[in-house]
């Protein structure tokens, strides 16, 4: 962060923990209250992206104090006033009711692959560059290792390591690409499961949302403001809402380290559920999802 507002934060911990007569010992209210503030004086700053960051930073850093044995406040976003600016730096992403309007509505081949990007929380990138190898209907799984550059529309090694893998393919996804293989989908020299008209190369992205997804959210009267993206959050939404494992959460989204999910969406993971994870996450390490090669 850059130096004014890290000596914003830094003052701000030692007004939390720098007493140590009354280390650990804070009545909730004045605390929102000085974290009202706190929040508040960034918010002239630097952009509410940030501020968001910088709350979720000092939030992580509460949850360690809890480990260490100090006694610190229970509070979380929900308890302060950031303004309607703050809501526009949500992640949006799609409910369930209005994914299944939007694949419902699109014609092939975006019906499949809006269905894709929302019963497996892949990225866009990583959705353009599936090909039909990578779908394995005898053991219900679709491989990820490889995505589509933006820019040059290229194949290359996904985000990290850690986005390699195999994810589960469920059953209704199974029948909409059994379907799509059948009726829709054109043979091409690479294989692209989602290849462009020419059948040459990987579709583009920003074609997909403008030409695609975004004329449908406007007939739909769904906030256009969503790009592929608001599938793989609207996912993990779901996920998390239903209190599946933060764990199974992780994999599926494949984030490298459970730190990351817990930080992504901590706008909808339980504050309960955050602070059991970030008990047990010292014992759980970093997840390897299905089918990555784990050196002994």
């Amino acid at each position: 962060m850059a130096c004014g507002f890290a000596v914003d934060f830094l003052i701000f911990l030692k007004i939390v923990f720098g007493n140590p007569t009354k280390r650990g010992v804070f009545l909730a209210k004045s605390f929102v209250e000085q974290l009202q503030q706190f929040a508040t004086d960034l918010k002239g700053k630097v952009s509410q992206k940030t501020v968001v960051n910088i709350l979720g930073t000092v939030f992580a850093v509460f949850s360690y104090a809890r480990r260490c044995g100090l006694r610190v406040p229970d509070v979380a976003f929900k308890d302060l006033e950031l303004g309607s600016a703050f809501r526009d730096v949500t992640i949006p992403f799609f409910t369930r009711d209005e994914a299944t309007r939007i694949i419902e509505a699109a014609k092939e081949p975006y019906k499949t692959l809006f269905a894709v990007a929302w019963g497996t929380g892949m990225r866009a990138g990583e959705i353009l560059a599936l090909t039909r190898s990578d779908l394995d209907f005898e053991r219900k799984t679709i491989r990820v290792n490889k995505s589509s550059d933006d820019k040059t529309r290229e194949i290359r090694q996904p985000k990290t390591k850690n986005s390699v893998a195999l994810l589960p393919l469920p059953s209704a996804l199974e029948t909409r690409l059994r379907e799509y293989l059948k009726r829709a989908w054109k043979p091409n020299p690479h294989d692209l499961l989602f290849p462009n008209r020419a059948c040459t190369r990987p579709r583009k992205r920003e074609s997909v949302v403008q030409y695609a997804l975004k004329p449908l959210l406007r007939k739909l009267g769904i906030d256009d403001g969503a790009g592929l993206h608001a599938f793989r959050h609207g996912l993990a939404t779901e996920l998390a809402e239903a209190s599946v494992p933060i764990t199974v959460l992780q994999t599926q989204m494949r984030h490298a380290d459970v730190k990351t999910t817990l930080r992504v969406y901590a706008h909808i993971i339980p504050q309960s559920q955050r602070d059991a994870m970030e008990r047990a996450g010292m014992a759980i390490g970093t997840n390897v999802p299905i089918g990555t090669e784990v050196k002994s």
